[in-house]
C-alpha cells in the first residue's frame, strides 16, 4: 500500500482550469477545495500544466501539514533532468510549499531514458523536495520499465465503469511491483451521473467535445452503463454518481478515486459515496453487465472503424472527429504502435478541417489497421 496519505476520495484540479468550458474564479475555487477538505478530502491532485497549482497552493495553506498534494511534470517541459528539476522548483513556488507529497510523471518524453528519469526524481527525493513520485498516460511498456528502474508508488489511470481498458492492463503488474492505483475520471467526465443528455453538446472549449468518450458505440454503451447504475442506485437510495465512485474503489488494487466538480453540490453528493456499503452482489453486478457491454460495444467499434477509414469523408468535421475516434481506440488497444499513433494524433490536430487534408491521414491509418 502507498506511504503517501492518500485518502480514498481525493480533489483533482483539472476542471477549476476550465478543462470543461468554464474556468472557474479563484475565490470559488478557493471555496471549493476548502469545502473538499470541510468534507473529509485529505488529497489534492493537480499539475504543472493546469493553471491551477497557486490556487491549490493558497486554499489548502492553512491545514497543509493535514493532506498529501500531487502535482506532474512532463507534458509541456519534455522530461530532461534541467526541465524536471526547473519545473519542481516552479511547482514548489506555486504551491507555496517545501515539499511535494507525490510528484507524477505526466507523459511520456522518447528522447529521454527512463532510468535518466528515475534518477532525477530520485535527486529530488533525497533533496525532500518530493516525498513520493509516479506515473500516469504512459503507454504500459513505459510504465513497465519506470516500475523496474525505479519505485514508483502509484500509477495514474483512467478508470471508470464505460472505460476500464488501463485498469485492466496495470492490475496484473501490481502481482510482481509494489504501486497503487489512482483512479480519475470515475464518473466518466459526467457520462455516468444524471447530467449528460443522450445527445450531448459541447461548447468550443469543452475538451469533451472531441472525446471519443462521447461519441458513437462508446456513447451508447456509455449510456446504457449509467441506465445500469442508475437502476441499482435506486435499490439502495444513492445516485449513479455515488454508484459509479463507490464501485471504482470497490475493485482492488485502487487506493484512490479522484473526483473534481466545479458544483458544490455536486462536490458533496460526490463525498457522500463513501457512506456507501456496496455489497459485493452489487459490485459483482455491476461487474457483470459491464464484462457483456464490453463485448457487445467492441463488436460495434469494430464495423465504425471500417466505415470510418474506408468510406470517403464529405462532412470535414466528422472526418476529423471519427479519425480521432480510431486513434483513441487503436492506441488504446494496441492496434498500432503507440509512439505512431500520438505523432499521427499530432499531425491531425493541426490540419485543416477539409476533406483534402484529412485524406493522407485516413489512407495511413487504413493501411495500418487490422480488418477484423
Amino acid at each position: 500500500m502507498s506511504k503517501i496519505p492518500i485518502s480514498k476520495l481525493g480533489y483533482g484540479c483539472y476542471a477549476l482550469g476550465g478543462a470543461y468550458g468554464n474556468t472557474v474564479e479563484v475565490p470559488r475555487a478557493i471555496e471549493l477545495i476548502q469545502l473538499a477538505y470541510d468534507l473529509g478530502i485529505r488529497f489534492f491532485d493537480t499539475a504543472d500544466q493546469y493553471g491551477t497549482e497557486a490556487i491549490l497552493g493558497q486554499a489548502v495553506r492553512s491545514f497543509r501539514s493535514q493532506i498529501a498534494l500531487a502535482t506532474k511534470v512532463g507534458a509541456d517541459s519534455g522530461l530532461a533532468r534541467k526541465n524536471i528539476l526547473a519545473s519542481c522548483d516552479e511547482s514548489l513556488r506555486r504551491l507555496d510549499t517545501d515539499y511535494i507529497d507525490l510528484y507524477q510523471i505526466h507523459y511520456d518524453d522518447p528522447s529521454v531514458s527512463v532510468a535518466d528519469v528515475v534518477e532525477t526524481l530520485e535527486f529530488l527525493k533525497g533533496q525532500g523536495k518530493i516525498r513520493s513520485y509516479g506515473v500516469g498516460h504512459l503507454p504500459l511498456d513505459k510504465t513497465l520499465q519506470y516500475l523496474e528502474y525505479g519505485h514508483p508508488e502509484t500509477v495514474l489511470a483512467e478508470m471508470n465503469a464505460a472505460s476500464l481498458e488501463r485498469y485492466q492492463d496495470l492490475r496484473p503488474l501490481q502481482q510482481g511491483h509494489d504501486f497503487d492505483i489512482i483512479a480519475f475520471s470515475v464518473t466518466g467526465r459526467g457520462l455516468l451521473t444524471s447530467e449528460i443528455p443522450s445527445v450531448p453538446h459541447f461548447s468550443d472549449t469543452d475538451i469533451r467535445r472531441l472525446d471519443p468518450l462521447f461519441k458513437r458505440s462508446k456513447l451508447a454503451s456509455g449510456l446504457r452503463i449509467k441506465d445500469k447504475l442508475t437502476e441499482i442506485a435506486g435499490r439502495i437510495n444513492a445516485t449513479p454518481s455515488q454508484l459509479a465512485i463507490a464501485w471504482v474503489l470497490g475493485n482492488p488494487g485502487v487506493v484512490a478515486a479522484l473526483t473534481g466538480p466545479t458544483d458544490p453540490q455536486h462536490l458533496r453528493e460526490n463525498c457522500a459515496s463513501l457512506d456507501l456499503n456496496l455489497e459485493s452482489s452489487l459490485q459483482q453486478e455491476i461487474s457483470d453487465f459491464i464484462r457483456q457491454e464490453e463485448k457487445l460495444k467492441q463488436t460495434d467499434i469494430s464495423h465504425e472503424i471500417q466505415g470510418i477509414l474506408h468510406t470517403p469523408a464529405t462532412d470535414s468535421k466528422l472526418a476529423k472527429e471519427g479519425l480521432v475516434y480510431v486513434l483513441e481506440h487503436c492506441i488504446e488497444k494496441g492496434l498500432i504502435p503507440y509512439q505512431i499513433g500520438v505523432d499521427l494524433f499530432s499531425q491531425l490536430m493541426q490540419l485543416e478541417d477539409s476533406p483534402t487534408s484529412l485524406k493522407p491521414i485516413q489512407e495511413i491509418m487504413a493501411k495500418m489497421v487490422p480488418v477484423s
